[in-house]
C-alpha cells in the first residue's frame, strides 16, 4: 500500500516503523530540522515493541500537499489536533486528486474527524483510537513507553464502513504493532476521552507520572469528579462508552492507570517545551458540550483554565 503520514512527530514516526517492517511504501510529511534529521540519519523507533532503525532509502519525504499522488491508499494524520484545520484545507486543495484515498485521523480527544467533512465525504473519512505512549527523544528518535490496548479504527459517521481498513489494520499487526477494527469506535474515543481528561491535564499540573496521581487522594477525587462530569455530557449528547460510571471508574484504578503507570502527560512535554497542548480538544470540548447542554462541569472548567493559564506564560 501507498500511505501518507501527516505529522513526523512521536506518534506518526512510531507507526511508520511498523508500516515500513511490512513493506508498504511510506510517504513521511516533514519540514525544516525534522526533514533534514530523516533526511540525512533515517530514525529510530525502540522500546516495548522491539527497536527499529530506518535509513532515509526505506522511506520517502514530502514537504508539500501537492506532492501527495492519486494513487495514495491512505493519508494518516498523525499531528496536533490544533494543525487539523490548516491541514484540512491544504488536503481540499487536491481534493480531486485523491477522492479515492482514505483518511484516518489518529488524534487524542472528540470532534478531530469532522473537521475534515467541509472537503471530503463521510465514506472517505475514519477515525482511530490510540492508547500508546510515544515519546519523542529527539527528531527522529521515538521511544513506545506504554501500551494499554489495541488501535482501534473505524468510521463514526458511516459504521459499516468500518471493514474497509482491514488491510491497514492487517499491515500494522503483520509489522508487530496490535490493531483492529471497530464499529463501536466512537465509544473507544469516549473511552479514551475519559482517561485523558482525567489524567492529561491535572499530571501536568501536577508534573507528576500518572501513577502517582492515583496514589494521592485529593488528586484521586478530581480525576473522579472530571470522569463523572464527563459521564453527565455523555447522557446529554446521547453517546455512550463500554462501561457504566462505577465500572469504568473500577477499571480506571485497577487497570488503566497500572498499565501506564510510569507514563507523563503529552501536555506536560508540551508546556515544558513551551508549545500549545491539545486541552481544547479533550476537557475544553467537554466543556463547551456542556455549555450547550446546560450541564454543570466545574471540574473540567478548572483544569482548562489551569492549563490555558500556563500556556499563557510562555
Amino acid at each position: 500500500m501507498k500511505i501518507v503520514i501527516i505529522g513526523s512527530g512521536a506518534v506518526g514516526l512510531g507507526l511508520a516503523a511498523f508500516l515500513i517492517k511490512d513493506k508498504n511504501d511510506v510517504y513521511l510529511f516533514a519540514k525544516g530540522s525534522t526533514k533534514h534529521a530523516l533526511e540525512s540519519e533515517g530514525f529510530r523507533v525502540d522500546g516495548i515493541f522491539g527497536e527499529f532503525k530506518y535509513q532515509s532509502n526505506d522511506f520517502k519525504i514530502i514537504e508539500n500537499y501537492e506532492d501527495i499522488e492519486s494513487d495514495t491508499d491512505y493519508i494518516l494524520i498523525t499531528t496536533k489536533t490544533l494543525a487539523n484545520r490548516e491541514i484540512s484545507e491544504n488536503l481540499c486543495k487536491i481534493k480531486d486528486k485523491i477522492k479515492n484515498t482514505k483518511l484516518v485521523v489518529i488524534q487524542n480527544g472528540w470532534g478531530n474527524s469532522e473537521t475534515y467533512l467541509t472537503c471530503f465525504n463521510e465514506e472517505n473519512v475514519f477515525t482511530s483510537r490510540i492508547i500508546t505512549g510515544f515519546y519523542r527523544k529527539s527528531k527522529n528518535d521515538i521511544e513506545i513507553t506504554v501500551h494499554a490496548d489495541s488501535m482501534a479504527l473505524g468510521n463514526i459517521f458511516k459504521k459499516e464502513l468500518s471493514n474497509s481498513l482491514s488491510d491497514l489494520a492487517n499491515s500494522l499487526n503483520n509489522g508487530g504493532f496490535d490493531a483492529k477494527i471497530s464499529e463501536d469506535v466512537d465509544k473507544h474515543l469516549w473511552a479514551k476521552m475519559l482517561y485523558n481528561c482525567a489524567l492529561n491535564p491535572l499530571g501536568a499540573i501536577l508534573n507528576v507520572e500518572y501513577g502517582k496521581l492515583a496514589e494521592n487522594e485529593y488528586s484521586k477525587n478530581i480525576m473522579n469528579k472530571i470522569i463523572e462530569e464527563i459521564y453527565s455530557v455523555m447522557d446529554a449528547i446521547k453517546m455512550s462508552t463500554f462501561w457504566e460510571k462505577d465500572d469504568y471508574i473500577k477499571l480506571f484504578y485497577e487497570k488503566l492507570i497500572p498499565t501506564t503507570y510510569s507514563h507523563k502527560s503529552s501536555m506536560l512535554q508540551d508546556l515544558t517545551n513551551k508549545r500549545p497542548t491539545e486541552i481544547d480538544s479533550l476537557n475544553g470540548i467537554v466543556v463547551n458540550l456542556a455549555k450547550e447542554y446546560k450541564k454543570s462541569v466545574p471540574f473540567n472548567e478548572f483544569v482548562v483554565d489551569i492549563i490555558k493559564s500556563k500556556e499563557k506564560l510562555f
